[in-house]
């Protein structure tokens, strides 16, 4: 009997082996191998220390030795690691060593992270309006004299930033230190594409700790509604570009007119064409809400119709301010508040050819388009200086400039009521001259401004309720018509706006109280209206900024 049951128990296990119908191989496959990614830290005192890797997989560590990430990668996957955190109470400064490769074959254990007592101050501030990933700041120790031949940084304690809020850079400085250390972003996020600026970049630790730097990644649009003597403030979707509306609009002065920004977006400065001066504004870094900045708005020439900001490593310096009325530009000081106040006194004004109307600059000269009879262009050098042969003649009412490929060329949109055109030129990098085109002016349909994308590969004309694209020949300068043009806008679409990433063109839409957003494709300057848009704006809007 036994020996029967053992035969049946064979028979049954040699069954279960065989498997049954419908052609089963087997087991499953057993699942690729992970490994983990750890090492050491060594120092360690304080509190609050925070590892990351790949930007995403976090691991708090309470005290010196071992440490292994949560999560495992497969063989063959990248790595980084870096400082989530720094530990406080007491502070201490902990990089990492060893801490970026490939996967192989097992488990990553060499990871080194070095903690150290803070001897002197920090450095660090709070990152705001951060969507997109790998965000990356480092202290720049300048060598050489910034903006001079040779100059450059030497990137210290780079930190990876994956979220809003505080942050605390490696490093320490002593007391009462102002060097010329900074903070700048050596990497910018992406997914979505964004452009970070650092504000109070100069490092001043003075007897504390320098908490004041900061990040603004948050893209803010502005428009200027002249019927209503305002200016409207939006927020910029990353993603999508779609913009909100912040707030109620602002007052302005009578008649507002063009509209700047400061890059480290800061400060929003209106010309007021009708009450003759210039509206100065600060920019909440978070929200994009505009404030009155004490004792603005400040006196400008007749009519003032452009603007341009001048700025150096260390924030703007100068606001240059065109008087369509006097045939003038004055230059202000733009001091820490965002006060305006005449770089000389009494006030020196600059002469410039008849109703000058739009500025536009690259490095070492300026350029300025004269809309009011005398159809040219005068160019300055930067001690502002007219050039060898300024004024240039260009073609009839030049009211708007723009730079193609990388400052190569320049063209002026002219809505001539009988002739309506666009003037090319060349400019030469040394001497600022202009030597007009092959046909140029052309005759294209123009009906007030015109735009560049960041690239200068293409160049946007307002025509009527459209919007016409043109790519730019990089080497001879000639515009050719773009697929897909005319694109609608709105009612006598007025003038137009790139964002800094290249992604997003917006249009002011004078007379459809609206501003008209489009998806621009930098690969063929092809626009797409984007969701949302038309965006509500206030009584004929004309002027529309983005930084």
């Amino acid at each position: 009997m036994l020996r029967s049951i053992g035969s049946m128990t064979v028979l049954a296990l040699l069954m279960v082996g065989c498997g049954g119908g419908g052609g089963d191989s087997g087991s499953p496959p057993p699942p690729p191998a992970t490994f983990s990614i750890g090492g050491t830290v060594t120092g360690l005192t304080g509190s609050g220390l925070v590892l990351q890797t790949n930007a995403g997989d976090v691991a708090p560590v309470s005290a010196p030795g071992l440490f292994t990430f949560p999560n495992q990668l497969g063989s063959g996957a990248a790595y980084t690691v870096t400082v989530k955190a720094q530990p406080s109470t007491p502070a201490q400064i902990c990089t990492v060593t060893n801490g970026s490769g490939t996967v192989g074959t097992a488990n990553i254990t060499a990871v080194a992270v070095a903690c150290s007592t803070v001897a002197g101050y920090t450095v660090g501030g709070t990152v705001s309006g951060l969507v997109g990933s790998g965000l990356t700041l480092a202290i720049c120790t300048p060598h050489g004299h910034p903006g001079g031949h040779g100059w450059y940084c030497v990137w210290e304690s780079p930190l990876q930033v994956s979220a809003n809020g505080a942050f605390t850079l490696g490093g320490s400085y002593s007391a009462m230190y102002s060097g010329g250390d900074r903070v700048e972003v050596t990497q910018q996020p992406s997914s979505p594409t964004q452009r970070c600026v650092v504000g109070n970049a100069a490092i001043n630790t003075q007897n504390v700790n320098d908490t004041s730097v900061t990040v603004s990644c948050a893209e803010y649009s502005y428009v200027t509604n002249a019927a209503d003597n305002t200016v409207s403030a939006y927020t910029l979707d990353a993603t999508t570009g779609a913009l909100a509306v912040v707030g109620t609009p602002i007052a302005t002065g009578a008649s507002p007119h063009a509209i700047v920004g400061t890059s480290g977006k800061r400060f929003v400065f209106v010309a007021n064409e009708g009450s003759n001066d210039v509206s100065a504004f600060t920019v909440n870094p978070t929200t994009g809400a505009l404030t009155a900045v004490p004792g603005s708005p400040f006196a400008a020439g007749t009519n003032p119709e452009a603007m341009y900001v001048i700025e150096s490593l260390n924030g703007p310096e100068y606001l240059i301010v065109a008087n369509a009325g006097s045939d003038n530009f004055l230059i202000y000081d733009i001091d820490g508040t965002g006060a305006l106040a005449h770089r000389s006194v009494p006030a020196t004004p600059y002469a410039t050819g008849k109703g000058p109307a739009s500025i536009a600059s690259k490095p070492g000269f300026m350029y300025v388009a004269n809309h009011g009879g005398s159809n040219d262009i005068s160019v300055f050098d930067d001690g502002f200086n007219p050039v060898a042969g300024s004024p240039f003649p260009a073609g009839g009412n030049p009211l708007s400039l723009a730079f193609g490929a990388g400052g190569m060329f320049l063209y002026t949109a002219n809505p001539d009521a009988t002739h309506p055109s666009i003037s090319g030129f060349t400019s030469d990098p040394y001497t600022g001259a202009l030597a007009p085109l092959s046909g140029s002016p052309f005759p294209l349909p123009v009906s007030h401004y015109i735009a560049t994308d960041q690239t200068g590969a293409y160049l946007y004309v307002t025509a009527g309720a459209n919007v016409v694209g043109y790519g730019i020949d990089a080497t001879t300068g000639a515009l050719t018509p773009l697929p897909g043009f005319p694109v609608a806008a709105g009612a006598n679409a007025y003038s137009i706006t790139i964002d800094p990433t290249n992604q997003f063109l917006y249009v002011a839409d004078d007379g459809a109280a609206h501003v008209s957003g489009f998806t621009l494709d930098a690969s063929t300057g092809a626009l797409t209206p984007m969701s949302g848009s038309p965006f509500p704006a206030s009584t004929h809007p004309q002027f529309i900024a983005t930084f």
